[in-house]
């Protein structure tokens, strides 16, 4: 094929070796680019583009007419075409133009590869979601909650037809087919498209009268009230699975799953860190240095005693073990963290101010005696009492 102006596996960019499956591919992507209805290209440069990959792939995709090509070029398979050239009407594969433009043209190209005059499976009825906020203490203890959640559902009246006591007959546009054929001109010669029938969508069955419930769609809007049980340790988007409780199925499928995503709220005291939670306590510099105790509300709203170790940091953090959050499907419960601030007051007195004063010269400096002990202890209190 040397010299020649055409190289079918360079229009679509694949090489002399591409398994057919990479052909295809090949094609669905250039041919998403440039089919003249979607193109963002000018409409001449789109339909020779469209159709100069088109013929290539209706060559490299049929395994005798790609040997002939690969063999003897282009001169080997262009007898092949009409008027020594391709033409839409000479491309044999069906159903690879349903399965490539059927998401782009919908029922134009057959609806995903359905043959002629096959009628519309039963389809999943959509699947619908529902946010709901619960508190942090909700994760703690798990908790049950009740939603109204909008859906469609089944008609019982007419069991889904649309037909008034159920009543239906062969729908009279497609002879019960549920699929109709429209003739459609296009550049590159006449197509026959094939897509659901619009009078009974597809089922082949119609009705008479509307079921004066339904209005004749077979299926109505209403809100179901739901359960839904919050499990504990319940992470934050976390996603509960309700099926069946999403919206009705279309020509007896089944309906869709409900899907309810768990927000947290924030909490002003405490911080969550998957099953382990923060907090904060205030407490005084003497109780930093010489160590004491200080009280600590909990989740659940007890107060339990924290001890102050003597040196601690301010921003030093303690753990107090099991008064975190569970683990989901565990009864193992995380830490509760708490970081020690110091209250530094704005306004002193004389008196405070000497004190503290005299601490910041001999604070740490000096071992003191026995005696010394005592007047140390009696510092200690004033200043505690600051």
């Amino acid at each position: 094929m040397a010299g020649e102006a055409t190289d079918y596996y360079e229009i679509l960019g694949v090489s002399k070796d591409a398994t057919p499956d990479e052909i295809k591919s090949a094609y669905r992507k250039m041919a998403k680019k440039y089919h003249p209805d979607v193109s963002t290209e000018p409409k001449e440069v789109a339909e020779a583009k469209f159709k100069e990959i088109s013929e290539a792939y209706e060559v490299l995709s049929d395994a005798e007419k790609r040997k002939m090509y690969d063999q003897y070029g282009k001169a080997g398979v262009e007898g092949q075409f009409s008027n020594g050239g391709f033409s839409w009407d000479d491309f044999t594969h069906a159903d690879d133009i349903s399965d490539i433009f059927g998401d782009l043209f919908g029922g134009m190209f057959g609806g995903g590869g359905r043959s002629r005059g096959q009628r519309s499976s039963a389809q999943t009825g959509d699947s619908l979601r529902y946010d709901i906020s619960v508190e942090l203490i909700d994760v703690l203890n798990g908790k049950e909650v009740e939603i109204s959640v909008p859906h469609v559902v089944s008609c019982q009246a007419c069991n889904g037809t649309g037909g008034k006591g159920g009543k239906t007959e062969t729908c009279p546009d497609c002879g019960g087919q549920g699929r109709v054929q429209r003739m459609q001109r296009t550049p590159f010669g006449n197509m026959v498209s094939v897509s659901d029938c619009p009078k009974c969508r597809g089922t082949g069955r119609t009705y008479s009268e509307k079921c004066p419930k339904c209005r004749g769609q077979g299926r109505y809007s209403t809100t179901t009230k739901i359960e839904i049980k919050i499990p504990k340790g319940i992470d934050e988007g976390s996603r509960i699975r309700v099926p069946g409780a999403g919206d009705a199925g279309y020509n007896g499928g089944s309906p869709g799953d409900l899907y309810v995503l768990v927000h947290v709220k924030d909490n002003k005291l405490f911080q969550r860190d998957g099953s382990n939670l923060w907090t904060e306590v205030t407490t005084t510099y003497p109780r930093l240095v010489l160590g004491g105790v200080e009280t600590v509300r909990t989740l659940e709203g007890e107060t339990i005693e924290l001890k102050i170790p003597a040196g601690t940091q301010v921003g030093g953090v303690l753990r107090i073990p099991e008064k975190g959050l569970p683990k989901m499907n565990s009864s193992l419960r995380g830490y509760l963290y708490v970081r020690v601030r110091m209250d530094v007051p704005q306004r002193v007195t004389a008196y405070e101010k000497e004190l503290l004063e005299k601490l910041d010269d001999k604070a740490g400096t000096k071992k003191t005696s026995s005696s010394g002990g005592a007047k140390k202890s009696k510092l200690r209190q004033k200043i505690e009492n600051i």
